[in-house]
């Protein structure tokens, strides 16, 4: 084998290995569904989020599917989306370090 044939075969290796994505931990869900509740719902995935956690789960039959409920204060009264917002950013980066193949449905 000539030494450019060679360097080629490495190089075309490395490449390879630089591509794999990350190890993926053996707890993360192949769906994850992230939900803000409505305005005056009570803590959880809301009336709306509930129901589609459970329609994902059962159309991706074969999948694993998780869900978090966005953790803020909806009331009527607030006026802006900054803690809920921040909330669920800090979440999906979070998650999506751990579970780089995870795939998110924001709501």
């Amino acid at each position: 084998m000539t030494a450019p044939a060679f360097r080629s075969i490495i190089f075309g290796l490395l490449l390879l290995l630089l591509a794999t994505p990350t190890r993926v931990r053996a707890n993360c869900p192949d769906v994850h569904v992230v939900f803000a509740r409505g305005s005056t719902e009570m803590p959880g995935l809301g009336m709306c989020g509930g129901p589609l956690v459970r329609s994902i789960t059962a159309n991706l039959a074969g999948l694993s599917v998780s869900s978090y409920a966005v953790n803020y204060f909806a009331d009527a009264t607030q006026l802006s989306a900054g803690p809920g917002a921040t909330d669920m950013t800090r979440h999906v980066v979070a998650v999506a370090q751990q579970c780089p193949i995870t795939v998110f449905v924001l709501g």
